[in-house]
């Protein structure tokens, strides 16, 4: 039987809900677990992990993840100055994990200049210093695949393999719609790295990030490649622009009635 967890990004609250009530929402909504989207430098402070961890204490919700907000960790720019502020608010980053005994950090990777070898090695460089940073503090950086960044195909993660970075993956069912990517094929080559799942609904005429159950992706394939893979964490489901919960509560509903469904299949 596959019975995962079902949890909830705080990013789907956003920008309604600042990130420390989006998850005071989540636990009133009954969500066992979820992922912190960090979205302002504020929010990479330590004094705001003290905030977080009141608040996870509070409502009984385990934080399985951080997201991390690409635009504050260029550990690739070529100017000092950023440079260094990316590593040190990358370390700032890791003692909220540690705080909040979160598993994963969730990254995006480089957006621009990914087809230029030259750039993408540096990114490849500046990932593996990350990795390392977040393996010796217990947490595992995976890199997300999404449609406008670096990794977006199963050749893709075949390219971290052969360079050795130690990362793990957060496989996003509707970046790899929005990518034309087959999402079994995807989840496949993830395989046992595969870390964090990230859901919502795609199709190619709706709005992006749609609710569960209102595009087209086949649920019941998705469902069989992560447990072929042995995907033991919770899925997060992580719309956007919610405005009203019930919304997350029918994604959950729906998500709940697909695995009972894919179970007596098996």
């Amino acid at each position: 039987m596959y019975q995962p967890e079902i949890g909830v990004s705080t990013a789907a609250l956003y920008p309604t809900h600042l990130t420390e009530d989006a998850l005071t929402a989540a636990g009133e909504l009954g969500f066992p677990v979820a992922e912190v989207f960090l979205q302002t430098r504020e929010e990479y402070k330590p004094a705001f992990g003290k905030t977080l961890d009141g608040r996870r204490r509070n409502f009984g919700v385990r934080v399985h993840s951080l997201h991390l907000h690409n635009d504050f960790f260029e550990l690739w720019s070529p100017y000092l100055r950023m440079f260094h502020e990316a590593r040190e608010r990358f370390q700032h980053t890791l003692e909220i994990a540690t705080l909040l005994e979160a598993r994963a950090l969730t990254w995006h990777g480089i957006r621009f200049g990914f087809k230029n070898p030259a750039f993408v090695a540096r990114f490849l460089e500046s990932t593996t210093w990350a990795a390392e940073q977040a393996r010796a503090a217990g947490v595992t950086l995976c890199l997300e695949n999404v449609s406008w960044c670096y990794l977006r195909t199963p050749e893709q993660i075949r390219t971290i393999d052969e360079h050795n970075v130690p990362v793990g993956f957060t496989f996003d069912s509707f970046q790899a719609g929005e990518t034309a990517t087959d999402p079994v094929a995807m989840i496949h080559a993830m395989n046992g790295r595969l870390t964090t799942v990230h859901l919502a609904d795609y199709d190619p005429v709706g709005p992006r990030h749609l609710p569960l159950g209102e595009g087209v992706l086949d649920w019941s394939s998705i469902l069989r490649a992560l447990d072929a893979v042995g995907y033991d964490g919770p899925l997060i489901i992580e719309l956007a622009g919610v405005e009203n919960v019930d919304t997350l509560r029918a994604s959950r509903i729906f998500l709940a009635q697909q695995i009972a469904r894919y179970n007596a299949s098996l």
